[in-house]
């Protein structure tokens, strides 16, 4: 599986709803990790960083296939930067229902649909748990010292800067302090063949990832 199917399964209840918030954030962001990792696009330097895209071709994925091509569209035939920021934030991709119904084609997820013209979303009950529990225990196995893979050090990084990682990895972090899975999760970058240039890649896609979720946090309160 890709990353953005994991982190879609962690974000999503076993009966099919969104499990913690922020869901489209994390998968937009875990998206672009795949395709990082994939030598598909690459993020420059700024602060808000814009997104070159390498190469077009598809990689299989109906999300990361429909990403590719919104930066082709923009990038390649219309001559236009796309922030990363802004790439966060464009719901049109549908990037959650794509790889929900990417996870129920391989019949790890069930699906009911939408209703009422949308406003009730569509649902994902579990139909082979496997995965998420094989998921969860290499996660809770790399937050108890073991060596992280870079899908490890993405999916972890932006659970913490989701704030989620206590709520959505309650059973694998029994046990270990708040400061202990702090000290983890900042530690991957030490630990594994993680390399520089990913974790920079890391940095900025958490950076990005936990600045809307910043603005609807102040929003929300205010």
């Amino acid at each position: 599986m890709m990353i953005a199917d994991e982190i879609f399964l962690l974000y999503t209840a076993d009966r099919g709803g969104v499990f913690a918030q922020y869901r489209q954030f994390a998968v937009t962001g875990a998206t672009v990790a795949d395709l990082i990792l994939a030598q598909r696009v690459e993020l420059d330097g700024r602060k808000d960083p814009r997104i070159s895209l390498l190469d077009s071709r598809p990689v299989g994925h109906p999300a990361h296939d429909a990403v590719l091509e919104y930066l082709h569209e923009r990038i390649a035939d219309k001559g236009k930067q796309v922030k990363l920021s802004q790439l966060l934030g464009v719901r049109s991709l549908k990037l959650e229902e794509r790889t929900g119904r990417a996870l129920h084609d391989a019949g790890i997820l069930g699906l009911v649909g939408a209703r009422f013209g949308g406003l009730v979303r569509p649902k994902y009950p579990v139909s082979n748990p496997l995965p998420e529990q094989q998921l969860r225990a290499r996660l809770a196995h790399v937050l108890r010292g073991g060596e992280p893979t870079p899908a490890d050090a993405v999916q972890l990084s932006i659970l913490k800067g989701t704030s989620t990682v206590h709520r959505i990895l309650r059973d694998e972090v029994r046990g270990m302090s708040r400061k202990e899975v702090k000290g983890a999760i900042e530690s991957l970058e030490t630990r594994g063949d993680i390399g520089p240039a990913i974790k920079r890649a890391i940095d900025m896609l958490v950076t990005a990832v936990m600045t809307p979720v910043m603005i609807c946090v102040v929003t929300s309160s205010g």
